[in-house]
C-alpha cells in the first residue's frame, strides 16, 4: 500500500508499507523494519528508503503481539530514527491499529510524547493534515545548521552531511561514526579525515545534548587542563566549540565540539600487548 500527500512546491510524500524491508544506512547497521515508512519520492529506491532521509517510522497493530507490545515496537523505531538523523529535534512515528492511529514524537534529550485518535474522531483529518505538515516543515523539529544530506547510491552505506560552522562556513562531506543514546545526552560523532577551517585540521564534529550550566565543558577540559602547559601525546586537540540551544528545551543544549584528529578509541585495542604497546608511547612522549 502506497499513500502520497502532496504539498506546493515540494517533493511528493510518500507512506509506504515496508514490513518486510530493512531500511540501509544506519550507524548502528540496525537490521530493524518498521512497517510504515514515510520519505520523499526522490529518496526511495526498490521499495526502501536510507534512514538518513526517513521521515517517519511506524508500526501496524496486528492480532499476534499485545498492544502494549507493539506501542514499544513503535518508539523504538524513533529511537533508531533520531540516531539516523541528527539534523533532527523531533522524531515523528505512529501505531495504527483497526480502531485508532498512535501519534508519537521521539523529543532528543528528552523522550516521548504521544496522542492517540480514534478513525471515526471527526477532527481525524485536520490532525493528520497538520502531523503531515510537520514532515514537510519540520521548523522548530529540526537543528537549521545542519543544511544538506548526501547518499552513496552505490554503496548505499554510507550518507555525508554538510553542516555549518559558527553560522557561517559550511563544513562539507561529513559522515557518521557513531551515535547513542537519543533520548538522554544524545551523541552524535561525525567525521572528515581531509576537512580544514581556518587553517586548523576539523577532522570530526561531536555534537551532545547535554544539561545547561554545567561546572565543566569538554573545550575547556581540552584547552585550559590537558594541553596546557604544553600538549599531552595521545590526546585530541580540540579545533573549536560552539553551543547551538535548543527552541524546545531550556534544560539541554547542545554543544558542538571540533576535534583536530580522528583516532580509534582506547578500548578498541585488541590485544593486552597493544594496550602496553599504546601506554608506553604516551607515556615517552610526556
Amino acid at each position: 500500500m502506497i499513500f502520497t500527500s502532496d504539498f506546493p512546491k515540494r517533493d511528493t510524500l510518500v507512506f509506504q508499507d515496508t514490513g518486510d524491508k530493512s531500511p540501509p544506512g544506519h550507524v548502528t547497521d540496525t537490521m530493524c523494519k518498521p512497517d510504515i515508512t514515510a520519505a520523499f519520492r526522490g529518496h526511495w529506491k526498490n521499495g526502501v528508503v536510507p534512514w538518513p532521509f526517513i521521515q517517519l517510522a511506524g508500526e501496524t497493530a496486528s492480532a499476534g503481539k499485545s498492544y502494549g507490545d507493539q506501542k514499544i515496537q513503535a518508539i523504538s523505531y524513533l529511537h533508531y530514527l533520531l540516531l539516523a538523523r541528527p539534523d533532527l529535534y523531533v522524531a515523528q512515528g505512529l501505531l495504527s491499529s483497526s480502531d485508532k492511529v498512535l501519534f508519537l514524537f521521539g523529543i532528543g534529550g528528552e523522550g516521548i510524547r504521544e496522542f492517540d485518535v480514534e478513525w471515526k474522531d471527526r477532527d481525524f483529518y485536520k490532525l493528520l493534515y497538520v502531523f503531515i505538515y510537520r514532515l514537510y516543515e519540520p521548523g522548530n523539529f529540526a537543528d537549521s545548521s545542519y543544511i544538506k544530506t548526501e547518499f552513496d547510491e552505490e554503496t548505499t552505506a554510507r550518507y555525508t552531511i554538510n553542516i555549518t560552522y559558527r553560522g557561517t562556513k559550511e563544513c562539507r562531506g561529513f559522515y557518521s561514526i557513531y551515535a547513542r543514546n537519543p533520548f538522554a545526552t544524545r551523541t552524535h560523532v561525525l567525521s572528515n579525515p581531509n576537512f580544514e577551517v581556518e587553517g586548523n585540521d576539523l577532522t570530526v564534529l561531536k555534537d551532545q545534548f547535554c544539561r545547561v550550566k554545567r561546572r565543566f565543558e569538554e573545550l575547556t577540559i581540552l584547552n585550559e587542563y590537558v594541553h596546557k602547559p604544553e600538549r599531552v601525546p595521545g590526546v585530541v586537540v580540540a579545533t573549536y566549540g560552539e553551543q547551538i540551544r535548543s527552541p524546545l528545551s531550556e534544560e539541554r543544549c547542545k554543544y558542538r565540539l571540533g576535534l583536530g584528529e580522528n583516532g580509534s578509541p582506547f578500548m578498541s585495542i585488541p590485544t593486552l600487548s597493544k594496550v602496553l604497546e599504546t601506554l608506553f608511547d604516551v607515556l615517552e612522549g610526556i
